[in-house]
Formats: C-alpha cells, structure tokens, sequence
C-alpha cells in the first residue's frame, strides 16, 4: 500500500493560493480532491516556514485527519464556511504504527489548514480567528 501511495502522490500537481491567518501570509498547496486530501502532506520530508497545505471540501462535516506516512509534526486549524477557526490542534506527531489516531470532532469544518508544528503559538492564532484567501 505505502509504495502505490507514494506513487499516487508523486504524480498529482498543487495548485498554490496565498492564506492570511492573523497577521501571517502563507503559500499554501491546495488539497481540493479525494485523492489529494488523502494524501495530505504524506511522504514530504518537511514544509517551509512560511508554507501550509489547505484542504477544501464540498461541504461542512467531520474532516478529520490522521498522521500516518508522515515525517514531521504539524499544527492543525479547522475552519468554518465562513472560513473563522472553529477547532485548533497544535503539534500532532507523525504515526509509524499500522492503526493511527484521528484528530478533529468538529461536524461543521469546511476547510482545514495544516502548518509546522509551532506556527499556532508563535503567531498567537485563536480559535474564532479569520483566514482569509487570496486566489
């Protein structure tokens, strides 16, 4: 499984929007399909700073996520339709074994942000914060 995964991810394209988050621009890959939202930030050896990938879905629900194939720890901001953080989970650890925990009970996130671990204490982001973003 993990070598058709890697091999899925290796062949999809990000397009990358810009994301205000308090007074923090970031460029943010953009996961906008099943498949892309399913890899998530799988098999990368790391983000910049100033990176994120945001997920976007359809519609509000239960977006939750799990930290399997992962290399590095992440903070997590589930957001609203009317794009307000509703949920925040800071430094989630990568998982190595074959069942992983979910994160995320929100029912009513219709996009999440994933960040380095530490971005959500060092620019003070809150719950009830707007991001905002710049196609």
């Amino acid at each position: 499984m993990f070598s058709l995964l890697h091999f899925i991810y290796l062949r999809q394209k990000y397009r990358t929007v810009r994301i205000k988050i308090g007074s923090v621009w970031l460029n943010a890959l953009v996961a906008d399909t099943f498949v892309k939202s399913m890899i998530g930030l799988m098999f990368r050896k790391n983000i910049k700073q100033d990176e994120c990938m945001l997920f976007i879905f359809k519609r509000p629900g239960s977006h939750s996520i799990w930290m399997k194939n992962m290399r590095f720890a992440i903070d997590v901001m589930w957001l609203g339709k009317d794009m307000k953080i509703i949920e925040i989970i800071e430094g989630i650890q990568p998982c190595s074994r074959f069942h992983c925990e979910t994160y995320g009970k929100s029912n009513d996130s219709m996009y999440f942000i994933e960040a380095n671990s530490g971005f959500v204490k060092r620019n003070g982001i809150k719950k009830g914060m707007a991001a905002l973003i710049k196609m």
